[in-house]
């Protein structure tokens, strides 16, 4: 219940984000344990996950990595790109989604969500951060335009790798 309601008002904090594109809120930073965070996350994704066969990882080395952030508003890009990396699954045999949380060489907090999919094809690939830019059918080309924004107000990047046939890793790096 308590990750519902948690789940709830970050949702509805999002949605009015949503709205205000030009204008998102400025972030409430507090110090957060990554574990925390990514373990906040699992249970808002796994369902949908498993229900279409996906293999879900979740690794956070070393373990007791803090930083701060704007909690509901990291969630949300996350939970954006794990539903963008499951349906980048569609058709795949052994579907995997790997969320990988970690210090990159300069000692910046760093999170990865990986996919196995089709990946992104290179002239779409430097597109897809623009607003309401899309390649599906139902998309409304705001969520990674959104979380670029976000990553920005958090002082960080979004940036994305992809390999055709191979996957596509999208890394925060705070």
């Amino acid at each position: 219940m308590q990750t519902i309601h948690k789940r709830s008002t970050g949702l509805l904090h999002f949605v009015n984000t949503y709205r205000n594109l030009t204008r998102i809120p400025k972030p409430n930073f507090k110090i957060t344990k990554a574990k925390v965070l990514i373990e906040n996350i699992r249970p808002l994704v796994e369902e949908d996950v498993k229900q279409s066969g996906i293999a879900m990882g979740i690794e956070v080395e070393p373990a007791d990595i803090e930083f701060s952030i704007d909690e509901n508003l990291i969630e949300q890009v996350i939970i954006n790109l794990v539903k963008n990396a499951s349906q980048a699954l569609d058709g795949k045999v052994t579907p995997r989604i790997e969320i990988k949380c970690f210090r990159n060489k300069r000692g910046r907090v760093t999170i990865q969500v990986s996919d196995n999919g089709q990946g992104i094809l290179p002239d779409v690939l430097d597109k897809i951060f623009i607003p309401f830019f899309t390649t599906k059918p139902k998309g409304s080309g705001i969520g990674l335009s959104l979380s670029r924004q976000i990553m920005r107000l958090h002082g960080g990047s979004i940036t994305a790798n992809s390999v055709i046939g191979e996957g596509s890793t999208f890394t925060l790096t705070f």
